[in-house]
């Protein structure tokens, strides 16, 4: 492949894929509406209130369906739990307006055929004017047609099939993501962290178990990984005729698409048959039922979820109290999803009620959901597209432990839009393409006379303490600018680099940017290292309208403060800060914390974000306090001693931090200690030696080696300039990429050098772009639409061999 094309033609992963779960159960299929039974023992705070009148309110029903019977009902009679539960907390204001609400719970027992007769029943008693269901979605692709009929909205927790929104019912709506987004998430994890090169696949036969099994195989066979068998089976107990092969094939990988009660039994006995494949699947197996039906043969397995275990979000912790409370049982997942879809029906019931002056038809309940806009729920914030998707959905890889479930370590967070739609770091799922060099530079011949010298600035510690990240900026951005002038020489088209040193201090970028701005044909910069200097820069770059593409700023004003000409590659400190605390908090355990910080806007912004994050969830914050200091902590380490925090989270860069972790060790703290990505160098090691081994920190860019499109870029960098490219190398590699793309498209449309208002527009206009460390497009404010963050652990031997412990994708706030 030409270098050309793996610069700029970078595909990301198609956000296509498909279904959700399908089982089992008992019940009988014409079932009729069991009555809702009482969530908790006391009032929640937003319980109903009593009706102020004595006329008798009229009735509206909320239908369940899922499997209350059989072996999948533990999800299913967790839904309808959960359900309950939001009836009896959230349906105050339909009270209000002089309304009682009751649940109709019915059993479909994971079957289609009763589902659909269920359906029948349901659509019948004109006073049940929302459903929320169905756990699979081979029994809600059975009912969707009888909904559709009675124009009954439909507001699914589990059901995962693209069908569900792609099949024209028009009533069907879900707080959860696409099997063709979750089977190419699979395969994707499974290739790049798990290194597999060969993959059996089984599947229930189910719309959901098939469905995510044929996407996980559409995306093997598309990325070379060898299909060795494709089967699909009922069998619930004697596995052996499907076992032999699997056997004698020795795949690396088998991949069950289905349910926990059929998976369970299916992972025992081919670990007793003495396959030592690692095991991988979808949510249906999120289960701790698949622990007690397969033991230890599925201890440390990977499978992915739409869903995830009630603790992966904050904002769910009173209802998981609250379910607890009730049902003496832990939620299970897809109960939070249940309540959220109940949440929906309620508002939705409620605002047609208010439109229509009373008891709403089921079409105005119907259209409320689709006006529905940023539904504040407790697994997230819904907005449906026009499908019935949500425009974003979250995607989770997680890691087994078969002694205790609920310890299931959570290894990946995506968040990606639906098919059709601009998707996580800007990949698309249909309709957009992605930047193309090859074809732009077609474009290019009838301009290239015109386009004289065009120069891009960069701006970044070159000397000093900070000179390792800096200088690693500069000579990437040399890097791609040699490659690119490479590729168009023979149109004579030639971009230059012009370095600018900033010392990471504030007054010295601001200096400099006079300096860029009054250069005429610099037309972009790719900088800066620190937040602090960009603040002081962006000023002048703004004044120009000169494009500044960041390749390390995190601080939020960089998009938040109105410059109009800031992008980045990277994340945000207030996601990041908050990134941290969770991990701190659920993995490490922490009760109390002693925060430290440089005083920059860098290191006192994420160190900010950590403290709010911190007591709103109720650490301890025993000290807050930023130092300039550099050599002697002897002030600070007094009362650090004193305190004797469970954690030090230091915010600043590691010239700083170094020497202070060295001298806390030395002092005898042994509190653990964190930071952000302002740590990430090797000169952290080198600084502070053992005191900071198999610490943790945060970062937006990570090793080099955490990027699998990076790996010719690292053997280029190192190449070039003698050592391995140190972070934010990369990023500054697709920042220049990025300036280059814009500067050419504006070319292109200006029929001749552009200006840089020109430039400006033409990077804010660009299609997703794909670079190294991933594929990019830019929200309004310069944010990109999806942004990595990684919890690493530190190696003080080799900080190359650093573990990366997490990798999450985030939407920025809105």
């Amino acid at each position: 492949m030409k270098r050309a094309i793996s610069l700029f033609l970078l595909v990301g992963m198609l956000a296509s894929m498909l279904a959700a779960c399908g089982g089992g159960g008992q019940a009988q299929p014409t079932a009729t509406p069991q009555p809702a039974t009482q969530a908790t023992t006391a009032p929640a705070p937003t319980a109903a209130p009593q009706p102020t009148t004595a006329a008798p309110a009229q009735v509206i029903k909320i239908a369940t369906q899922g499997p209350l019977s059989g072996g999948q009902a533990a999800l299913g009679t967790g839904m309808k739990n959960a359900a309950e539960l939001a009836v009896k907390q959230l349906s105050g204001p339909l009270a209000e307006l002089g309304f009682r609400v009751e649940l109709a719970p019915f059993d479909d027992q994971a079957k289609p055929e009763v589902g659909s007769a269920n359906a029948k029943n349901i659509v019948s008693d004109p006073d049940i004017l929302c459903v929320v269901g169905h756990l699979n979605s081979g029994v809600a692709l059975a009912a969707l047609p009888d909904y559709k009929n009675a124009r009954l909205a439909m507001v699914s927790p589990a059901n995962t099939n693209p069908n569900i929104t792609d099949g024209g019912y028009e009533v069907a709506f879900r707080v959860v993501g696409r099997d063709d987004v979750q089977g190419s998430v699979a395969e994707k994890f499974a290739r790049e962290e798990l290194k597999i090169k060969s993959v059996y696949i089984i599947h229930d036969t189910t719309a959901y178990g098939q469905g995510v099994a044929e996407f996980f195989r559409k995306a093997a066979e598309a990325n070379g990984i060898e299909v060795l068998g494709f089967e699909g089976t009922e069998e619930k107990s004697d596995f052996s005729a499907i076992l032999t092969p699997i056997l004698a094939a020795n795949p690396d990988l088998i991949f069950f698409g289905g349910i926990y009660d059929q998976a369970g039994p299916f992972f025992r006995q081919a670990r007793d048959r003495g396959i030592t494949a690692q095991f991988m699947g979808p949510d249906g197996l999120d289960s701790e039922e698949l622990a007690k039906l397969a033991g230890d043969a599925v201890d440390k397995m990977y499978y992915t979820s739409v869903a995830a275990p009630v603790s992966q979000f904050p904002d769910a912790a009173k209802y998981a109290a609250d379910y607890k409370a009730a049902y003496g049982e832990d939620a299970p997942p897809f109960s939070a999803q249940a309540y959220d879809a109940t949440g929906i029906c309620l508002t939705a019931i409620a605002n047609a009620a208010k439109a229509a002056g009373g008891k709403p038809t089921r079409e105005q309940v119907l259209n409320e959901i689709k006006k529905l806009s940023a539904y504040k729920g407790i697994t997230g914030t819904y907005t449906f597209n026009e499908k019935g998707d949500p425009t974003v959905a979250t995607y989770f890889v997680l890691q087994v432990n078969a002694a205790d479930w609920n310890s299931n370590r959570l290894v990946s967070r995506l968040e990606i839009a639906p098919p059709g739609a601009e998707t996580a770091g800007g990949t698309t799922g249909g309709g957009t393409t992605e930047f193309d060099l090859a074809a732009l530079a077609a474009q290019l011949s009838a301009v290239a006379g015109k386009l004289g010298t065009i120069k891009i600035a960069t701006q970044g510690p070159l000397s000093g303490g900070q000179a390792a990240l800096g200088t690693g900026m500069k000579n990437a951005v040399e890097l791609a600018i040699e490659e690119i002038n490479s590729q168009l020489s023979a149109l004579g088209v030639k971009f230059e680099v012009v370095p600018f040193d900033d010392q990471a201090k504030p007054e010295v970028g601001s200096a400099n940017a006079k300096n860029i701005v009054s250069d005429a044909d610099i037309l972009c910069v790719v900088g800066h290292l620190n937040s602090g200097v960009a603040l002081a820069a962006l000023p002048d770059y703004k004044n120009a309208r000169l494009a500044m593409v960041s390749p390390a700023n995190t601080n939020p004003n960089i998009t938040d403060g109105g410059y109009e000409v800031a992008f980045r590659v990277v994340g945000r400190d207030d996601v990041q800060g908050s990134v941290a605390e969770k991990f701190a908090r659920e993995e490490l355990k922490i009760k109390s914390v002693y925060i430290i910080h440089d005083t920059t806007a860098y290191g006192q912004g994420v160190a900010e974000f950590f403290r709010k994050a911190a007591e709103a969830n109720g650490i301890e914050v025993l000290g807050f306090e930023g130092t300039e200091e550099k050599s002697d902590f002897s002030a600070i380490l007094t009362p650090i001693l004193a305190a004797n925090p469970d954690l030090i989270f230091f915010g600043g860069i590691y010239d700083q931090a170094g020497p202070f972790f060295r001298q806390a060790r030395d002092r005898g703290i042994t509190a653990q200690f964190m930071g952000p990505d302002g740590l990430d160098s090797e000169e952290l090691a080198k600084l502070a030696g053992d005191a900071v081994d198999k610490m943790y920190y945060t970062s937006v860019a990570a090793p080099v080696s955490q990027f699998p499109k990076a790996a010719k870029y690292a053997a280029d960098y190192q190449a070039a300039y003698g050592e391995g490219a140190p972070p934010f190398s990369a990023q500054a590699y697709d920042a220049a990429n990025i300036c280059a793309a814009g500067i050419l498209s504006a070319a292109i449309t200006a029929g001749g050098k552009p200006t840089r208002a020109q430039v400006l527009e033409a990077i804010r206009n660009l299609p997703p772009f794909p670079g190294i460390t991933g594929t990019f497009k830019f929200n309004a404010k310069g944010d990109p639409t999806v942004a990595t963050y990684f919890v690493l652990q530190v190696n003080a031997a080799d900080w190359n061999q650093n573990a990366l412990i997490s990798r999450l994708e985030i939407a920025p706030p809105q």
